[in-house]
């Protein structure tokens, strides 16, 4: 399967994760926020022209005092930018193959890259309370706050995942750029295979880098 950014010729129609909220987003709307409004950008998995998943991110930015409950370590007393996860669907006929998370890790990616060239500390999630367990195993906490998503029925749960828990690709980035590609590449591949949480990503991170250094 590949990965990447929605494009205004896919075909949208046929996907059904079973949940009508996120169908009716992936075909009404992601198209609309991501070409013409320029507020998110969707990034699809798919086999050919049929879609398996998809995820829909925008930049956010969490308060001092939300991003204090999230992590206890220092941070300044001001807005921080976090990528925020705002859909996340898989087709039925390719629910239970992993694909959710699987794409958890590309959005990680793509958090990775943003604190890289812009700035961020986190990815956030509004996530209906029956959804919560999916990330809170996969390293999300959820933040003591009422979501601002609040919409019908029981209001969303607010989640945050420390990109630091992510793996540190900063101290990777420092070693000779042919030990980076190859280090870099295994990693994520073992990473993915095993379905590792966001904390043992970090814990094997560490232990590579004090090989690396030793």
């Amino acid at each position: 399967m590949e990965t990447r950014a929605l494009r205004p010729t896919d075909r949208r129609e046929s996907f059904g994760s079973g949940q009508p909220d996120i169908d009716e987003f992936f075909r009404q709307y992601a198209g609309q926020n991501q070409f013409r409004h320029h507020i998110g950008v969707t990034y699809v998995m798919h086999v050919g022209r049929r879609i398996h998943a998809y995820v829909t991110l925008t930049a956010g930015e969490l308060e001092p005092s939300e991003l204090t409950a999230a992590t206890p370590s220092r941070r300044p007393a001001y807005r921080a930018p976090v990528l925020r996860l705002a859909r996340l669907g898989v087709d039925a006929t390719a629910q239970g193959r992993g694909l959710g998370t699987e794409m958890l890790h590309t959005v990680a990616d793509i958090a990775a890259e943003m604190r890289a060239r812009v700035g961020c500390v986190g990815i956030v999630v509004d996530a209906k309370p029956e959804s919560a367990p999916f990330y809170e195993v996969r390293g999300f906490r959820r933040l003591p706050v009422t979501s601002r998503m609040a919409g019908a029925g029981v209001p969303p749960l607010r989640l945050f995942s420390d990109l630091r828990h992510l793996g540190d690709a900063a101290a990777i980035a420092s070693g000779p750029p042919s030990q980076v590609r190859i280090l870099a590449a295994e990693f994520r591949r073992r990473a993915r295979e095993l379905a590792l949480t966001p904390e043992q990503v970090h814990e094997a991170v560490d232990a590579l880098l004090r090989t690396e250094n030793t």
